[in-house]
């Protein structure tokens, strides 16, 4: 039974870890690349599950853009809410919400998580620690 778990907590862990890797190169090629703007939610996409923000924003080269979050919410955010926004200039409609904990702190912790998983998989199978004591 150790094994399966084991290789269970691994697995998570490896999963943890590739979510956070790119998580985090994500956010910090918005931090160096990007461009913040001020979006006004226009409206709410709902799935039957979750609604997706629509937001509409101006890019420094004046364009406007209209783009649907892929992160649901519940409850709707409110149509008219303003929030900064950071995107790739070169491709304004890869957006996402400026915000610390999303771009930079999010990611750490899954890492962390994934670390805390292989240690505690390596302290078990070197009989530092017993899970099941």
């Amino acid at each position: 039974m150790f094994i399966e778990v084991a290789y269970l907590l691994l697995l998570s862990s490896g999963v943890c870890l590739l979510v956070g890797t790119y998580l985090l190169r994500k956010g910090n090629h918005f931090l160096k690349n990007g461009k913040r703007a001020e979006a006004v939610i226009i409206s709410n996409y709902y799935d039957g599950d979750v609604y997706y923000p629509v937001i509409r924003f101006l890019t420094d080269k004046q364009e406007w853009i209209t783009y649907q979050f892929d992160t649901g919410y519940l409850p709707k955010r409110r149509e008219g809410k303003k929030l900064q926004v950071i995107y790739d200039p070169e491709d304004p409609t890869d957006v996402e919400i400026y915000s610390v904990f999303m771009l930079g702190v999010l990611p750490r912790l899954f890492i962390a998580l994934a670390v805390t998983g292989v240690v505690f998989v390596v302290l078990a199978v070197l009989g530092v620690i017993n899970p099941w004591a």
